[in-house]
C-alpha cells in the first residue's frame, strides 16, 4: 500500500475543510454595523440670576441620548442635552454625562466648584418648618411606636411593643442655627440599648449628644423627605441604637406627629412614630 498517497488523499480534503470552516467563523464586526460610537464632552456655564445654578450643554459627538450625574449621590438623571444642576452646598462635584450613540456610549467628567451655600430652598421647605418646629419624642402612647422589617413590609421582623421606661423622656431637637443644621439628643440619663450595645434591649449609659445633619426633599423610596447624619449608629443614631444606616426618610409629618424611617430600601428599616414633646 502506498502510505504517502493515502496520506495525500486523506489529509488534503480535511485541510480544504478547516479552511472553509475558519473563513466561514471569521469575526464579524458588530460595532461597526450598529453604528459610531458617542464621544462625550460638555460645557457648564452659570446661570445668572440663579443662586448655585449651572446649565449644562452637551458638546458630545454622535449621541442621541444622555444621563447626568451632579455628583450628588443620588444617581444618574434622565434629561436632554441641556440641563440645570441646583447645588445646596459649596463644594466640588464631579459632574458626568453618559452620552450614548448608536455603537456605545462614552462618559465625560467635569469638576464643578461652587463657592456658597444656599439654604433657601430648605429653609423655606413646610416639612422642614415642621421638622425643627419643636422637639420630638418617640409615641409611648402609642402600641408600635417602633417596627422593624424591610421597604416592602416594614413590620416583617417586629411588629412593635411597649416602649421601655429610659425611652418615654427621650427627645429630638432639629435646628438651623450660625448657617449650620444640628440634630440635638437628649436621653435626660439613660438610653436604651438595642440589640448592638450591651446588655441588649435594656436601659444602658447616657449617649445623648449633638451633631450636625443634612435635610434633602431627594427621596430613595417611600417618603416625602429624608435626614442624614454623619458616624455610624451607635454612636450616632435617631430612635434606638441599632437602625441600619444613619439615613432617615420622613414618611409623614404635621405639626404634632412624625413617622420616621430609618435605612436605605436594601437594608433593614425601623419605621418610627414620633409626637410632639
Amino acid at each position: 500500500m502506498n502510505y504517502k498517497l493515502c496520506v495525500r488523499q486523506c489529509c488534503l480534503p480535511l485541510v480544504v475543510f478547516f479552511s472553509l470552516l475558519g473563513f466561514g467563523c471569521k469575526k464579524e464586526d458588530y460595532a461597526s454595523k450598529l453604528g459610531t460610537s458617542a464621544k462625550a464632552s460638555f460645557k457648564v456655564t452659570r446661570v445668572q440670576g440663579k443662586l448655585n445654578t449651572y446649565l449644562l450643554e452637551s458638546t458630545s459627538q454622535d449621541a442621541y441620548r444622555y444621563q447626568w450625574d451632579f455628583g450628588l449621590n443620588e444617581g444618574l438623571k434622565a434629561g436632554g442635552s441641556a440641563i440645570e444642576a441646583y447645588f445646596v452646598s459649596k463644594g466640588t462635584y464631579n459632574v458626568k454625562l453618559y452620552a450614548y450613540g448608536k455603537g456605545g456610549y462614552d462618559i465625560a467628567t467635569q469638576s464643578v466648584v461652587v463657592d456658597q451655600d444656599d439654604f433657601t430652598p430648605t429653609l423655606n421647605n413646610e416639612n422642614f418648618k415642621l421638622l425643627t418646629a419643636h422637639a420630638w419624642k418617640l409615641d409611648g402612647g402609642s402600641s408600635a411606636p417602633v417596627i422593624v422589617g424591610t421597604e416592602g413590609n416594614p413590620s416583617e421582623y417586629f411588629g412593635g411593643g411597649s416602649l421601655a421606661t429610659c425611652q418615654l423622656d427621650d427627645d429630638y431637637t432639629f435646628s438651623f442655627a450660625n448657617n449650620a443644621f444640628k440634630v440635638v439628643y437628649n436621653a435626660h440619663g439613660a438610653t436604651f440599648n438595642g440589640g448592638n450595645v450591651e446588655p441588649n434591649y435594656n436601659c444602658g449609659s447616657d449617649r445623648s449628644y449633638d451633631s450636625a445633619f443634612t435635610f434633602t426633599t431627594a427621596v430613595e423610596g417611600a417618603g416625602i423627605a429624608t435626614i442624614t447624619i454623619p458616624n455610624t449608629p451607635p454612636n450616632r443614631f435617631i430612635g434606638v441604637t441599632d437602625v441600619s444606616s444613619n439615613n432617615y426618610r420622613i414618611i409623614s409629618i404635621t405639626t404634632n406627629e412624625m413617622v420616621l424611617r430609618s435605612g436605605k430600601v436594601n437594608e433593614a428599616v425601623h419605621t418610627m412614630r414620633f409626637v410632639k414633646k
